[in-house]
C-alpha cells in the first residue's frame, strides 16, 4: 500500500525566492543539503559528500532516507504554501540531485517529481495532517490508514488519468473524525438552534467546556463540552456552571444526575444533523462522507 507524507518546505533560500512556489509551480517535491557534485543523480557521490558535509547535522538524514528511499512512486505527499493553502501530490519519479542556479538559488536540490493537486484551506484537510506539520522535521510519514484512504480518495477525485485502488475502512463516521472536527459538527448544530459562539473562548485551556454561546433571540448564555470516542460525561460535574450546558459524547455514556441546565445531545441526533446539512460542512467532513459512500457501494457490490 502506498504511503503518505508531509513535507514542510522551509529551505534556506536566497532573498525574493518562494521554494514552497517554487516546487508547486515545477512539478516536483524537494528539500535542501547541497553538495558540491559532478554528476548528477549519482547517489553514491551525493551520500559521500552529504555525509562529511553535514555530519553534524540532525535532520540531513532522516530528510535524505525519506526522500530517496523511503518514500516510492505513486506515494502520496501533503504540503502547503505560505498562505495556508494545502496540496496533495502524486509521487511520480524516482530521487534526483538538481544543482543548476535554480535550483541552489530556492535551495531545492534533492526531488522527486510530483503531480500536485491544489486542495484548499484548512478545513478540507484532516485534522492529523495539519497536525503532522507541527513537529519540526520536514519531511515525515502520516501513520494512520485512514488518512491513507482519504487521500487517496482525495487524490482520485482530482485526477482524470490516475486512480487508486482503496481499501476498505472503518465505515463508522465518528471514528474518521478527529476532535476538532467533531465540535465543528456540534457548533454548527447549536447555531442552527440559535446560538452564536465567541471564537476566543475557544481555548485549548478552557477543559470543562469547548466554547462559550449566547442565543441571539434569549440572549441566553451557554457552553459545551464535545467528546468524540468512548469517553463518559458525568452531569455532575457542571452542576455548577452558570450557564446552559450542551454535552455531546459520540461513544460515550451520560452519568450522573440530570440537571435543568444541562442537555444532553443524543448520537442519533447529530447523524441526522450530518446527513441533513452536508453542504454546510466543512469540506474535509464531505469528503469522509463521500469515502463512506464510495466504500459502502462498492464493497456491497463486489
Amino acid at each position: 500500500m502506498s504511503k503518505v507524507w508531509r513535507l514542510n518546505i522551509k529551505t534556506g533560500s536566497e532573498e525574493g525566492i518562494d521554494p514552497r512556489q517554487f516546487c508547486l509551480t515545477r512539478g516536483i517535491l524537494g528539500i535542501g543539503w547541497p553538495v558540491e557534485i559532478d554528476k548528477y543523480n549519482a547517489w553514491e557521490s551525493y551520500y559521500n559528500l552529504g555525509k562529511t558535509k553535514y555530519s553534524n547535522s540532525n535532520g540531513w538524514w532522516p530528510a535524505i532516507n525519506a526522500i530517496r528511499n523511503r518514500m516510492s512512486i505513486n506515494d502520496l505527499c501533503w504540503t502547503r504554501d505560505w498562505n495556508g493553502v494545502y496540496y496533495l501530490g502524486r509521487v511520480i519519479g524516482d530521487w534526483e540531485y538538481e544543482g543548476d542556479d535554480e535550483h541552489m538559488a530556492a535551495d531545492v536540490v534533492n526531488i522527486r517529481r510530483c503531480e500536485w493537486k491544489k486542495i484548499g484551506t484548512a478545513d478540507a484537510v484532516p485534522g492529523k495532517v495539519i497536525n503532522s506539520f507541527i513537529p519540526s522535521r520536514t519531511v515525515q510519514e502520516v501513520h494512520d490508514d485512514t488518512i491513507v484512504a482519504f487521500s487517496q480518495f482525495l487524490y482520485n477525485s482530482l485526477s482524470e488519468d490516475f486512480k487508486y485502488t482503496l481499501s476498505k475502512v472503518d465505515a463508522d463516521i465518528f471514528s474518521l473524525l478527529s476532535a476538532e472536527d467533531c465540535e465543528d459538527v456540534i457548533g454548527l448544530y447549536l447555531q442552527d438552534l440559535g446560538y452564536r459562539i465567541f471564537p476566543s473562548s475557544c481555548k485549548d485551556d478552557t477543559l470543562a467546556y469547548e466554547f462559550v454561546m449566547k442565543h441571539n433571540r434569549t440572549f441566553e448564555t451557554a457552553v459545551a463540552q464535545v467528546k468524540n470516542g468512548a469517553v463518559d460525561l458525568n452531569m455532575d460535574d457542571f452542576a455548577s456552571i452558570p450557564a446552559k450546558v450542551f454535552l455531546f459524547t459520540s461513544r460515550g455514556s451520560y452519568t450522573g444526575t440530570p440537571k435543568e441546565h444541562v442537555q444532553c445531545i443524543h448520537v442519533n441526533t447529530v447523524i441526522e444533523y450530518i446527513n441533513n446539512n452536508v453542504s454546510l460542512l466543512p469540506a474535509k467532513i464531505q469528503t469522509w462522507l463521500k469515502l463512506i459512500g464510495h466504500l459502502s457501494k462498492d464493497y456491497a457490490e463486489g
